[in-house]
């Protein structure tokens, strides 16, 4: 042992913990241990870790941690009150050891009598750490056996109370279950039918914030009697709320959905406030563009973000505004977002009340009596995904049993067990994945694009846009006689006229042209067409004007 040590006391306590391990304990017999005439050491510091895990890396406890990577020239000792305060696991029990070793440092268990600066402590120190893993293991165990014992009878097993639920006596007394809140319950039925029809996640919050809606946790606080924090509501608890699979009813644990020994979802209530497929819809909606980026500040045009321009490709930016001194006169302007950086030569420019009159007339006149269609929330892309993971899952747990890891007694038990959940889960997902394919990719809604058009206002035109994969491209001076054409493709009722080999009244509904030229033959042009019409142009003016 070093004379006159430098100490760092080191605390931890887990959230199931007795009087035994207090704080205040710990540090009392480090301290005393330091104070001792045979150590005469000075504490310099202290790593206090207060609702820990002892699973947790000692390099990465929040305040243990700092002190391992950053301060490490600044103790000699590391005294705790017994070994499993340090961790419980002896991988990561060896690891520190021999970071410590090469650093010159030792490590003191004070009540124990363990000191690793000799071969003895270090030996007894190993063995304590391996008992203190196993005990963690035993602890863990408990609790999860009780959960799934919980989990089978219906009973919740604890955590935050899911949006739009509330606890309710179990049939036979023993735990709660999850029903509906009534009043919020029909907030997030609410919430759903409003995305239905294309409300943007930042317009919602702001509905809610407008009127006053507590959030769900300031919900929580004012019926259980506590004053509400005022919270406000924000996109990105829309998206939350909605994607959530407990608003479908399903148990999830770590992010994953739980399923039973036959494969199928572990439900957290009988009656979810969310069906299966509204929430598959959710979670379509909000992986696209609006998730990756929700919205903070409300939009001021129909078509930004939307529209591209029809060289380069890339979005056309919001309504920008140019101010006409002399007439006193605002104008706004769609421009493609490389116009600023230069990097595209034919940037594609048009004026706001031009370019949604363009995309108005489309919807309104061009597709007017067209069948609006919603696009299937059903995808098998996913699942398919899963499929291969849990078939991968199950070759290596049958690859493990074959070189003979399951071998000693009671592990038998534990292998087939996983192995018929495995597979019942794979014939599950084969069974899914099969209907999905069969069933049809859209679904006509029985209206049509202008009715439901004429409803929206620019922020859902936007959104209804790209949901249905409205696309509209932007060329600038193409022809002599405009500025700019445009042209509008819906996609989605190509794909769907296509796919079922339908013609509608003999006319091409899955494109409109404004102001763009035609083929000899009276036909469209291809849109790489119009861009190499636009790009020779364009070309042709510039050099004119250099000349």
């Amino acid at each position: 042992m070093i004379e006159a040590p430098r100490v760092l006391g080191v605390i931890r306590l887990s959230v199931a913990t007795d009087a035994s391990t207090a704080p205040e304990r710990q540090r009392d017999a480090i301290q005393h241990w330091a104070n001792a005439p045979h150590v005469s050491g000075t504490v310099i510091g202290w790593a206090e870790d207060l609702d820990v895990s002892g699973g947790l890396d000692p390099f990465k406890r929040p305040k243990l941690g700092p002190w391992l990577t950053e301060r490490e020239s600044e103790f000699d000792v590391i005294a705790v009150l017994k070994i499993d305060r340090l961790t419980r696991r002896s991988k990561n029990f060896a690891e520190l050891v021999e970071w410590c070793e090469k650093r010159g440092k030792t490590i003191v268990s004070v009540t124990e009598g363990i000191d690793m600066s000799t071969p003895m402590g270090k030996m007894f120190a190993q063995i304590i750490a391996a008992f203190a893993e196993g005990e963690l293991n035993t602890i863990r165990a408990r609790i999860q056996a009780s959960a799934q014992t919980r989990l089978e009878m219906g009973v919740w097993t604890g955590g935050v109370l899911p949006f739009g639920y509330q606890f309710t006596d179990s049939a036979a007394g023993k735990g709660k279950k999850l029903a509906q809140d009534p009043e919020y319950a029909a907030l997030l039925r609410e919430i759903v039918d409003r995305v239905k029809t294309d409300w943007s996640a930042y317009r919602i919050a702001v509905d809610l914030n407008r009127r006053k809606v507590p959030t769900w946790r300031d919900y929580l606080r004012i019926k259980s009697g506590k004053p509400s924090r005022g919270i406000q509501w924000a996109s990105a608890t829309i998206v939350a709320i909605v994607t959530n699979p407990t608003a479908a009813g399903f148990f999830t644990y770590k992010g994953e959905q739980v399923e039973d020994d036959e494969g199928n979802p572990v439900m957290i209530s009988s009656n979810p406030i969310m069906t299966p497929d509204e929430w598959n819809q959710m979670v379509v909606r909000f992986t696209t563009d609006e998730r990756k980026a929700v919205r903070s500040t409300p939009s001021r045009s129909m078509l930004g973000g939307v529209a591209t321009c029809g060289v380069c490709g890339a979005n056309m930016s919001s309504a920008k505004k140019s101010k006409n001194t002399a007439k006193g006169t605002e104008y706004f302007y769609y421009a493609c977002n490389n116009l600023q950086t230069g990097t595209c030569r034919f940037p594609a420019r048009s004026t706001r009340e031009r370019l949604d009159r363009y995309v108005n007339d489309a919807v309104g006149c061009a597709l007017g009596q067209a069948p609006m269609l919603e696009k299937s929330s059903v995808d098998s892309g996913p699942i398919r995904t899963e499929l291969e993971a849990v078939k991968k899952r199950l070759d290596r747990l049958e690859t493990d049993y074959m070189a003979g890891r399951y071998d000693e007694e009671g592990q038998q038990e534990s292998y087939w067990k996983m192995h018929k959940s495995l597979s019942a889960k794979i014939s599950r997902l084969r069974a899914e994945v099969e209907v999905l394919d069969s069933a049809p990719k859209h679904v006509n809604t029985g209206r049509t694009y202008a009715e439901v058009w004429a409803e929206k206002d620019d922020e859902q035109k936007r959104a209804f846009l790209k949901k249905h994969n409205i696309r509209v491209v932007v060329f600038r001076d193409l022809v002599e006689w405009a500025k700019e054409s445009v042209v509008v493709e819906f996609l989605d009722l190509k794909e769907f006229i296509q796919g079922n080999n339908l013609q509608l009244d003999d006319l091409d509904y899955y494109r409109a042209d404004f102001n763009t030229p035609l083929e000899d033959d009276g036909s469209t042009l291809s849109l790489e067409r119009l861009a190499e019409m636009a790009k020779s142009r364009i070309a042709i003016k510039q050099e004119a004007l250099a000349l």
